[in-house]
This record gives structure tokens, sequence and C-alpha cells, in this order.
């Protein structure tokens, strides 16, 4: 029964995809982008026909609600969705195979931002282009959805800490809670996306470019770099900072304040670690390159704030210069290694689990000082318990093994191991275009192996879906019922 369920919500979210996909498609037929059309035409039919055919054939299945659906769905949702939004690069590009299209939809709809076919996007003109910011968008908003739905309501790497402002934040589990999250917040996407777009035109971008700019920031994918040379500009990247740390930031938590209700200041610790973060990460950098002038302080302040959002993308002056020192990029790994809060958008390790092991370890300070005091760890107000605190390390030594396995892997498969590091840190972490700063002999990602490119996929969607959940699928206990 749960798989005949499992079905229809796929075809549900295929459907969504294949409706998005009529923007791009109509702006191909103005702008008479005929091969673009001709790809995303033809990806829209083949979406529309499969996604119809399991809405259709599986709409009557009862709605049911067991973990095994809860933890199945955003791992075959992943699966699914990067595969309808690889489709019209497979049709673009046929030469090139379906395996690089698939690895381009899961960069997409994961946020990860990076791109099979770098210098090749250009021939699909500005609609492939829309088609790209559009996924990206959607995959942002998607990982809200499934972190608020599925991974605060379950014991996963320790966000059931988050306690979210909203009215029907315990209320329900698993797809209602998510189709309920997503009919909450998406007028606030919409609304603080068309922000993003009307700054950047104030700051001088033109509108094609504030669009999918915009789409960018607010996903943090930073998936179009051949953009970046409008960070040059002092205003485009005050604003860009502004929307990043907006992006970043508990989306409920912005829902709720927006709402006018009353939160409690411990509501808003993520911000304020996310904030204090960026501010030591941003001395540290200063330090290592001094800067004499006001526009060097907002490169610094730019390219520590789109680390830790995991953007990646930088000033084209900037990144040349930066690139050159390893001091910076470490600094530049650390921030996007953590990430920002919970239910942002962002990739790393998040804020919550960074706030909990520097308690813990406060905590186990404080015992050796004192070998008989009884201290418990707060957050939020509420007592973490043990349980929580090894949830947390569950996941930080999964995350670890699984990075550790992906780098070994692509090494096994002839890519030299400083290169496969970096590609791995970043698929995980879904901060891929950070890449070209921390690694400047990287060669690009067009070209891989068929067998690169799943091993990179099956690393962003486990940044996307978190370590904890997919770890949950190896459970005897799931399949036993």
């Amino acid at each position: 029964m749960w798989k005949s369920r499992l079905y229809f919500l796929l075809g549900c979210w295929l459907l969504i995809l294949s409706a998005l996909e009529l923007i791009p498609l109509f702006t191909a037929a103005v702008l008479e982008e005929l091969s673009a059309f001709q790809a995303l035409f033809s990806a829209f039919i083949l979406t529309v026909l499969i996604g119809g055919a399991l809405f259709l054939g599986f709409r009557s299945t009862e709605k049911i609600r067991i973990p095994k659906l809860t933890i199945i769905l955003p791992v075959a949702g992943a699966i699914v969705l990067a595969w309808g939004a690889g489709l019209p690069f497979f049709f673009l590009f046929p030469d090139e195979g379906m395996v690089p299209a698939f690895y381009e939809g899961m960069s997409l709809i994961t946020t990860n931002g990076t791109s099979a076919y770098e210098g090749l996007i250009e021939e699909g003109g500005y609609s492939i282009e829309l088609w790209r910011g559009i996924a990206c968008w959607v995959g942002g908003f998607l990982g809200l959805s499934i972190i608020l739905s599925f991974l605060t309501a379950m014991n996963i790497g320790g966000l059931q800490l988050h306690r979210s402002p909203l009215a029907f934040g315990d209320s329900e589990t698993g797809y209602p809670r998510m189709k309920a999250t997503a009919y909450t917040l998406l007028p606030l996407y919409l609304t603080i996306t068309a922000c993003c777009i009307f700054f950047l035109l104030l700051s001088g971008v033109n509108f094609a470019d504030a669009i999918l700019l915009a789409f960018g920031i607010i996903s943090t994918s930073g998936f179009s770099p051949e953009l970046s040379y409008n960070f040059n500009s002092v205003g485009t990247q005050i604003f860009t900072i502004i929307f990043l740390i907006m992006s970043i930031t508990n989306w409920d938590v912005q829902y709720a304040f927006w709402r006018r209700k009353k939160l409690d200041h411990s509501m808003h610790i993520e911000l304020r670690t996310t904030l204090l973060m960026s501010a030591v990460l941003l001395l540290l950098l200063i330090y290592m390159m001094p800067i004499e002038t006001f526009t060097g302080f907002v490169d610094h302040s730019f390219a520590i704030v789109s680390s830790v959002a995991t953007f990646g993308l930088y000033p084209d002056s900037y990144a040349k210069e930066a690139s050159l020192s390893v001091d910076v990029s470490i600094i530049l790994l650390v921030g996007a290694g953590i990430g920002g809060a919970v239910v942002g958008t962002s990739g790393g390790l998040k804020q919550l689990r960074a706030i909990v092991v520097f308690f813990a370890g406060k905590a186990e300070v404080e015992r050796l000082a004192h070998p008989h005091s009884v201290k418990g760890i707060v957050y939020q107000r509420d007592d973490v318990q043990r349980s929580d605190i090894e949830a947390v390390w569950l996941f930080l030594g999964g995350f670890v093994f699984i990075l550790a396995m992906g780098t070994i892997l692509l090494g096994i498969l002839g890519i030299h191991f400083q290169d496969a590091l970096s590609m791995s840190f970043s698929a995980l972490t879904l901060s891929g275009p950070i890449i070209d700063i921390v690694d400047p002999a990287f060669g690009g990602f067009t070209g891989l192996q068929d067998a690169d490119y799943f091993i990179l996929s099956f690393l962003m969607m486990i940044g996307r879906i978190e370590v904890s959940l997919f770890f949950a699928l190896f459970s005897k206990a799931l399949w036993r019922g």
C-alpha cells in the first residue's frame, strides 16, 4: 500500500515540475531559441506523461503515514526530480548521454550549483539558464519543506531540537505536514525573491540577470558563475549579502516575525551564531589579506557570507587573488562546512549542530573542573538529552565517513586526490562553485566518467536529505515494519 502512495506523490511532484517548465518553454518561444525550445518541449511532454500516469494510476490509494514512506519519499523524490530537471539537457546535448543530464538535474535540485556542461550551456540561450534558475529555486524551497516536515519531526542528526514557531509545529508529520509547510512558506518565499530582484535592479543589474541572480541567491545555489561579473559592483554585493543572510536563517522564524508573532529570543540563536561566526571568519580573512578601502572590506564580507551560505560565487578579481592563498581557502572551507541555520536553503553541517557540539564540549570541560556538579545543556529553553547529543555525533561521524568514501572512490577512478577531496566536499556541503577558489587547478566537471557523476550525485543527494536519513534506509527495523 505504501508503494502506491509513494508513486502517487512522485507523480504529483513531476506534474508540478512540468508546470514550471512552461515558463522557460514560453521564454524560448518568445526569444526564438529553437534548440532550447525543442529540448524543453520534449522534456515537458515526457515529464507530463510519466507524472500524469503515476498521478492517475494511483490517485485512489489510501492516505497512509508510515515511517517507511516518510524516509523513502525524500530519497525517491530527489532522484525522480533530478531526472526530470535534467531531461532538457539530455535532449539539448544528446551526445553527452543521460548520466551527465541526471547529474545536472541533481546539482540543480539540491542547490549545489555545479554543471556538467560548462562551456556548453550558452548554446541553449537564456531560456535554458532560466530553467536552471527555476530548478535551483524549486530545490531550495523543497529543501525547506523536507526539513520542516520530515527531518525536524524525527531524531535525525539533532534537528529535532529545532522548535518551529509555525502553528502546526508538532501536530503532524510526513506528507500532510510537508503540504502545510509549503502552503505556509510559499508566499514568503515568493515575496523575498521578488524583493531580491527589485533591489538587484536598483544596484544596476539588468532585468534578465537580476532574475537569474535572485533565483541563485534565494536558493544559495550560485548556479551561474558566468554572472559573477555583477558582483564587481559594491551595491550588488551589499544587497546580495543581505538576501543571502535572509536565505540561510530559519524561514519559519522569519515567517513568524513577518506575521508579527511574539517570538522568544532563543528562536534567533542560530542567526546570532551565524553572524558571530561570519564576523570571526571576516576578522581572520582581513588579517590574512589586509585591506585599505571600503570596497576591499565589502569584498571580504561578501566572500565570507557567500561561503557560509554555500553560495560559492565571488567577484572575478577577488577570486583570482584569494585562490592563491591556502589560508584563505581554509577560512572559506570552514564557513561552507558549517553553513547556516537548520531551516535555511544553505548546505553544510548547520549551526544547530555546531551549537550543540560547543555546549557539549563546554559541559565536559566544566565537569573536569567540578566532577560532582550536575549541569545540563539547554537549547531554545529545552533540555538537550543524551540521545540528542549522540544523534549529532552520529551525524558528524557519518558526514566524515561519507566524505572519506566519496574521496576514496573518486581517487580509485583516477581523479587526483586534491580534486577528489574538493569535489566530494563541495558536493556533500552543496557548495559547488566554491571549488574554483579553493582548488585553482581544478579542471571543471565537464567530461567526467559516468561513475564520477553517479558518485557526486549520490553525495549531493545525501547533502540535501541529511546523512542520518540516508543511514536509516539500511535499518533492518525499517524494512521489517
